[in-house]
């Protein structure tokens, strides 16, 4: 089986534990490597594979669900001064 650009579908069977093989070209083409941990996701009723992001991309789309769901300031606000209150403490064992 060759995967180039002009194909769009590959097709394989789920066996019994709920796995799938990806073909070759296809995992050849994004660079997904065996031992690869990768997210899954359903989106409007596909499964969506998707590689492991650098750290700064999880930073990016953590923000961005923060801030979606209009948490982002609220968490920044509650946490204010939490640092200072714990530096007040004194730990057994530390200083």
């Amino acid at each position: 089986m060759t995967y180039s650009s002009y194909m769009t579908t590959a097709y394989s069977t789920i066996t019994s534990k709920g796995q799938i093989t990806l073909p070759a070209p296809l995992r050849h083409k994004l660079g997904l490597a065996p031992g690869l941990r990768v997210s899954l996701r359903e989106e409007h009723g596909s499964i969506v594979i998707d590689p492991p992001p650098d750290m700064a991309t999880v930073r990016e789309r953590a923000r961005a669900e923060m801030a979606a769901a209009g948490t982002l300031g609220a968490r920044v606000e509650a946490s204010a001064g939490w640092a200072d209150a714990a530096a007040e403490k004194v730990v057994p064992g530390r200083g």
